[in-house]
């Protein structure tokens, strides 16, 4: 169904914009400038428990410090001087609680709202002529992504969309790792494997990358070239296999973002443009040299040992640290990630994300300590503020299968990749048969991968359960939300009917319709908070709990009622708002809506 099926009268529109928390805020702040003349910021939030009210506001304690007198005594006062006419109720409770129990015509009044704006509900401004940068996945193209790299993807991807979602001008970079040891060792290791196609097996490096993958490449080389590369070089392999990982890669996070390959990253940072001398790139302008001296100058770098330091420890850190080996001569990643970050505030970003496993912990420490150094030395523009940078550390997956740890891939050695576990859900998966396709499948299957992927806070684990993950039934938490989603769908294909009067909303006053109505306007809220925090998972929750309520509603109430014409319409009105909500929250967290189950 679309939204042209549904005609609603802007005549018939209310003409205040506040949702129910912004009404309360209202309220509030009148009583407030009547009493003490004070216009305080004022929290309101959803009570745990229902016998707590419909919201509730702390508003009495923030007063305190200003008035010096007990809360309780203020709320009482506040309380004393509301306008009550929005809520059958209003109490103050405990030390100094102020909850309120709205009326069933000022929930109505919020579902107006939500058919006023229609795909615009839960847009936000905060961001308006901004630009924001979101760094994420910057894998080294050394193998194919995993199960890890899937989770910092997902993240990435959600982060840059909700950032987008508040008319941020977003960015998407990947920091392409393509220097150093470890991409040196994945030469190597594809070197060894193909004089081992051609007999000529030499010593494997000992710390190389194993896995099926590795004989994959060299097979194609000995394919492409027969035996005319025993004499190439370890940089003709290295290129050989960078180019053919990261075609892979890219397509891998062509299919979970479900996004043109060539569209997956505005930019791909090369790590090599950090190592040129005199660098000509206007997104390199402060090379790894151009940090060192400036570190040196600073008197936060030394020598010792042959390798050069960076003076932490004069800045807080609880070590010093390597920035240049003494027996390569090369940078560890410290180096040069101070160097991109310095070139990041260059670009003159507002925001800047960085999204990172935990295994970052501490180097982002380090190089965020670097930066701010450099920045109140002088050596970066007062613009350069490295507050702008904000770092998200994600923590581990765990995938099991029986409850039991699944560790061991075929292609990788060691982890399960991002394609093999999207198709291992995608073998099982069974759909209507009138729209079963492989597309289809696929599409369930990403939308599961994502889902349970963001389910969860960035700083808790993720067990992965493949098990439930391949379940066609309400208990898989993606099965079910997108059951709310194909029951309204299922709705409208047995009613055309377009709401010709909004008037008929006042008819829906049933606990189960006026509890929909409450969750569907948390909505925006949930989406401003999941875009401050940088919290996907606050969405993620919020539709698994407004698809209990609407499962709830539907269950027990019948939407299509030949018998009642103006509840039929506040009905159908109502299903139409949970869709909206629901389509934006899928369209926010990349998920794909299905037509039926």
């Amino acid at each position: 169904m679309t939204a042209c099926q549904f005609k609603v009268p802007s005549s018939e529109l209310r003409k205040e914009r506040e949702m129910l928390r912004d009404l309360v805020r209202e309220k509030l702040h009148e009583a407030m400038q009547k009493l003490y003349g004070l216009t305080e910021p004022i929290a309101v939030t959803v009570p745990e428990k229902p016998e707590f009210g419909d919201l509730s506001s702390t508003v009495a304690f923030a007063l305190k410090p200003k008035l010096k007198r007990a809360p309780r005594q203020i709320a009482e006062e506040i309380v004393s001087h509301l306008d009550k006419s929005p809520f059958q109720k209003v109490e103050v409770v405990g030390p100094g609680f102020i909850n309120f129990f709205l009326q069933p015509e000022t929930v109505q009044h919020a579902l107006r709202e939500i058919l006023e704006q229609e795909y615009d509900y839960g847009k936000l401004e905060i961001g308006r002529g901004q630009r924001a940068q979101v760094e994420f996945v910057s894998a080294n193209p050394t193998g194919p992504l995993t199960i890890g790299h899937c989770r910092q993807a997902v993240l990435g991807d959600v982060i840059s969309r909700l950032l987008e979602n508040a008319g941020y001008d977003v960015t998407r970079e990947y920091y392409y790792n393509d220097a150093g040891r470890q991409m040196k060792l994945l030469g190597e290791s594809v070197r060894a494997r193909y004089l081992e196609l051609l007999g000529q097996p030499v010593p494997f490096p000992a710390e190389g990358y194993h896995g099926e993958y590795i004989c994959e490449i060299a097979r194609k080389i000995q394919q492409q070239y027969g035996p005319s590369w025993l004499d190439a070089s370890v940089e003709q392999f290295k290129e050989f296999a960078e180019a053919d990982l990261f075609a892979e890669i890219r397509r891998t996070l062509s299919r979970l973002f479900r996004m043109p390959s060539d569209h997956v990253f505005d930019i791909y940072y090369n790590e090599t443009w950090l190592y040129a001398p005199d660098t000509q790139n206007a997104l390199a302008s402060v090379t790894n040299a151009r940090i060192l001296q400036w570190l040196r100058e600073l008197g936060f770098a030394y020598e010792k040992d042959g390798a050069i330091w960076f003076k932490a420890t004069a800045l807080g850190r609880p070590q010093d640290r390597v920035l240049v080996r003494s027996h390569t001569g090369e940078p560890t990643y410290r180096l040069p990630d101070m160097a991109y970050h310095a070139n990041k505030l260059l670009r003159g970003f507002d925001l800047i994300v960085d999204i990172f496993g935990a295994d970052h912990q501490d180097t982002y420490q380090d190089v965020l300590a670097a930066v701010r150094a450099l920045w109140e030395g002088g050596k970066l523009p007062k613009e350069c503020n490295p507050n702008k940078i904000h770092v998200l550390i994600h923590q581990w997956v765990n995938l099991l299968r029986g409850g039991q740890p699944v560790k061991m891939s075929k292609r990788m050695a060691t982890f399960v990749t991002i394609d093999e576990l999207i198709d291992e859900i995608k073998s099982t998966v069974e759909l209507d048969p009138a729209l079963d396709s492989e597309q289809t499948r696929e599409d369930f299957s990403v939308n599961v991968v994502r889902y349970f992927l963001l389910m969860r806070s960035a700083d808790s684990h993720v067990n992965f359960d493949l098990d439930l993950a391949k379940k066609q039934s309400k208990d898989n938490p993606v099965y079910y939300v997108m059951y709310a989603y194909t029951r309204i769908r299922s709705i409208f294909d047995k009613s055309m009917k377009s709401i010709e009067s909004l008037e008929s909303l006042e008819s829906l006053g049933a606990q189960e319709e006026l509890a929909l109505i409450k969750k569907l306007d948390e909505f925006p809220q949930v989406v401003r908070d999941a875009t401050e925090h940088l919290a996907p998972h606050f969405i993620a929750v919020y539709v698994h709990e407004l698809a209990g309520i609407f499962h709830d509603f539907y269950e027990k109430h019948r939407v299509l009622d030949e018998t009642n014409a103006e509840l039929t319409q506040a009905r159908l009105a109502l299903c139409y708002a949970v869709q909206i909500v629901l389509e934006r929250a899928f369209a926010l967290l990349g998920l794909k809506a299905p037509e039926r189950m």
